[in-house]
């Protein structure tokens, strides 16, 4: 028997309104117009801080300088000591300045390019992740746009904006492909040494199940094994020497690691630690996965901050990456509440970031060596990353105090590596606290090892140095570089070597220059022409 066809019923589409779609551009439109506007004054407020300036950017330049000009990854050629906190960092100035863009302010201008992508990178996160509330994209510009340690840290000329971005980034790339994602978290360690922990956070964000947690191990696995290959084929090592010379050093450090984070948290609780908490219950529903990376990467931070045990450097460098992926958090603990409750928060946040507005002014804080005193100062130069930045007082006495006793080619042991270094490049250093040193790397890692003492003794003989300069515990009289330390108790130091001046430095600590006694000063004229030859080297310093 045949039954009688009966027409399906046409299905009905829904067309979305003119309406609608007028709605949705606007919104559209508001978010880009706030994202440009608050990226423009997320850009203001670093050009205010865009004269302060720390040492190991130095580090950077020298090493990049060498690997333009001379093919070699090392800051004394021939030494193969992997000195930098971030390889990818490193080999971007290094092609800067191949293609001629050279020196500090070029630094400076590249990473602060590169920082102001951060804000909508983070609202573009939220945007894609939560479609049906468009209007959160716009929490994490206006929770950055006036924070002071962002906003000094992203034109610093150091990694610290790569290395915000990066994470920030793996955290966007979430949202489509968690594969893509993993990949990306590997090559974090490209970015920072402690890129490994972050990608095992990550990926125990992302996976879920064991088999998804096997493969996106293994993609995150490969650049890290890339890496590690090649840092032991050419620097013969597995990990970088900023390991050995930071992580177990407690000099030079104005925090423990809690205290650090501590430090961190008064300045923002609400947006580090309060919304972050309000979202963690969340953080399980379909869909979040790019929230949950954000927060496994935040508590990342705040534990490498804890087991580094916190850093010498001002406004809290170690967790500037915390800020931006504790913003993709809150804008998600606000992703199911009322629009008045969002508004509340929001405003907090900005107050918040306001309220630390004064210490991003502290451009004069290095040539008085007083590390927590701000200077109120709220005009940027006339020519930002142009004019050539003033040497410190300090590398500045010590440049003059050396060059009658110091010739091109000569060595000179140092009880720390920045801006003198950086001027003098052809002039080979020995590093008091080890970050661009092996021997006195190894030896701040483990200070009282009697067999590391004695390398580090005999690596500062061999190399016998024209100048000495050491920073001595005015408590103790003894030096504060483990390495100074155990060469100055060998009585050859003593034999070999007289003090030629001394002056006040870090907190009052005498800064002590010694030279070789069968080292016989240069005339004056031959001493100043050393000076002029070593300053025009690097116009972008004066």
């Amino acid at each position: 028997m045949c039954r009688p066809i009966i027409p399906a019923s046409p299905t009905r589409v829904q067309v979305p309104s003119r309406d609608s779609v007028g709605r949705a551009r606007g919104r559209s439109t508001t978010l880009v117009l706030c994202a440009v506007a608050l990226t423009v004054v997320l850009a203001a407020r670093a050009l205010v801080a865009e004269r302060q300036t720390v040492d190991d950017v130095f580090i950077f330049l020298r090493y990049a300088r060498n690997l333009a000009t001379r093919g070699e990854y090392a800051f004394d050629p021939g030494v193969h000591v992997e000195g930098t906190s971030s390889a990818a960092w490193t080999l971007a100035l290094a092609f800067a300045w191949r293609v001629g863009w050279r020196g500090l302010g070029a630094a400076k201008a590249m990473s602060l390019l590169v920082g102001l992508l951060v804000p909508a990178t983070c609202a573009w996160t939220v945007r894609r992740t939560l479609p049906g509330r468009p209007l959160l994209a716009a929490l994490p510009l206006l929770a950055l746009a006036f924070d002071a340690d962002l906003a000094t840290w992203v034109v610093s000329g150091m990694d610290t904006a790569l290395w915000t971005l990066a994470c920030v980034a793996c955290v966007a790339l979430s949202v489509s492909s968690p594969r893509a994602a993993a990949f990306s978290l590997g090559l974090l360690a490209w970015v920072r040494p402690e890129g490994p922990l972050f990608a095992a956070a990550g990926v125990l964000a992302l996976a879920s199940d064991r088999r998804s947690l096997l493969r996106l191990t293994l993609l995150a696995v490969a650049p890290v094994a890339a890496l590690t290959v090649l840092r032991a084929f050419y620097f013969h090592e597995l990990v970088p020497n900023t390991f050995w010379a930071k992580m177990n050093a407690a000099d030079g450090k104005d925090y423990t690691g809690a205290r650090y984070v501590a430090s961190a948290i008064a300045r923002r609780p609400a947006l580090l630690v309060l919304l972050p908490t309000v979202a963690l219950p969340a953080l399980r529903r379909p869909g979040s996965s790019p929230f949950r990376l954000a927060f496994a990467l935040l508590g990342a931070s705040m534990l490498f901050a804890v087991a580094a045990g916190g850093d010498w450097m001002p406004d809290r460098r170690l967790l500037v990456v915390a800020l931006p992926l504790a913003a993709v958090v809150s804008a998600y603990a606000l992703a199911h509440v009322r629009a008045v409750v969002v508004a509340f928060a929001t405003l907090t946040l900005v107050v918040e970031a306001a309220l630390t507005f004064d210490h991003a002014i502290d451009q004069d804080w290095r040539e008085h060596e007083w590390i927590d005193q701000r200077v109120a100062s709220w005009r940027p130069v006339g020519r930002p990353f142009v004019e050539p930045y003033a040497l410190d007082w300090m590398p500045s006495h010590l440049l003059h105090a050396v060059a009658p006793y110091v010739a091109p080619g000569d060595v000179v042991a140092h009880v720390d590596v920045g801006e003198l270094p950086y001027v003098m490049g052809d002039v080979a250093f020995l590093d008091g606290f080890g970050l661009v040193d092996r021997e006195a790397g190894r030896l701040a890692f483990s200070p009282h090892d009697v067999a590391l003492r004695a390398a580090a003794r005999g690596a500062f003989f061999a190399a016998r140095p024209v100048a000495v300069i050491v920073v001595l515990d005015e408590s103790t009289g003894r030096p504060f570089s483990p390495a100074q330390d155990a060469v100055m108790d060998d009585p050859h130091f003593a034999a070999g070597w007289r003090e030629l001046s001394r002056v006040p430095t870090w907190g009052g600590h005498p800064c002590v220059v010694y030279v070789a006694k069968d080292a016989a000063p240069a005339p004056e004229a031959i001493a100043q022409a050393r000076v002029r030859s070593w300053l025009s080297a690097v116009p972008d310093v004066q």
